[in-house]
């Protein structure tokens, strides 16, 4: 398997491999990236944290294009997904020199997330989530909880922690936290354009009023202020300004929610 590093050199690679594979160099293709996302999921799982994994370099390359690509029967279905997958990089990111947020600092963030929630156990369960660390910067969104439908119709989700461009206020470790809250979201209710119906609860008492868009963005802003008091992470936290009793609230109200999900 070619080795990429950068997902502009994915998207001349997905370019060229369009105009000369045949329907067999897909299906070898494929079944390559399968048994690199089978040896993701082993490694996760000897070590101790079976719902997730980082991927970096080649290794978020490969496993970029294994969850963003269907294999199709016919070669120019094929080719067609390639096309556009390479056009959406070359359009959509931009290349930065070095990782914005490194492994380590993503494991220590998701240590905290795991002796707090359970989360793996929990809110994963059968999924597995990648975390994605690109060195790059994506036209719409700082970061991003990309959500899809796996086997037997369960929802999915993938984290792509990017360069911001908008935000220079957050700290990565509040940026991870947030889209962790649009996963747990959408474990709640299968849509993360919807809320569970009791976070209504949540804003009552603090006298808030959102749009619906604000409405989801707040309840992840939720479940990293949830997090954000622990010793670990109380550098991190970008939002002093909130008071601690409001932060407490947050951690009971998903406490109860994820210990339901059991």
């Amino acid at each position: 398997m070619i080795k990429f590093t950068k997902l502009h050199d994915l998207a001349a690679y997905l370019k060229q491999a369009a105009g000369t594979y045949l329907q067999y160099d897909y299906e070898f293709l494929y079944q390559e990236l399968r048994a690199r996302y089978e040896q993701q999921v082993m490694e996760a799982f000897w070590e101790k944290h079976p719902g997730w994994s980082i991927v970096t370099d080649d290794a978020a390359c490969y496993m970029y294009l294994f969850r963003n690509w269907s294999l199709s029967k016919e070669a120019t279905q094929n080719a067609r997904q390639f096309i556009d997958l390479a056009k959406d990089l070359f359009e959509n990111y931009v290349e930065c020199r070095e990782l914005f947020f490194t492994t380590n600092m993503v494991e220590n963030v998701m240590r905290v997330v795991e002796q707090v929630y359970d989360f793996s156990k929990y809110v994963l369960k059968n999924r597995h989530m990648f975390i994605f660390l690109f060195p790059s910067k994506y036209r719409y969104e700082d970061s991003f909880c990309r959500c899809f439908k796996g086997k037997n119709d369960m929802n999915y989700a993938d984290i792509y922690i990017l360069t911001p461009k908008k935000d220079n206020q957050a700290t990565p470790q509040s940026i991870l936290l947030h889209e962790l809250g649009h996963m747990v979201n959408l474990v709640l209710t299968g849509d993360v354009g919807k809320l569970p119906e009791d976070f209504a609860v949540i804003t009552s008492l603090l006298n808030l009023n959102f749009n619906k868009n604000d409405q989801n963005e707040f309840f992840a802003h939720c479940f990293a202020m949830s997090l954000l008091s622990e010793t670990e992470l109380v550098p991190f936290d970008p939002f002093p300004m909130v008071p601690q009793t409001h932060k407490i609230l947050f951690r009971f109200y998903f406490t109860y929610k994820i210990n339901n999900l059991k």
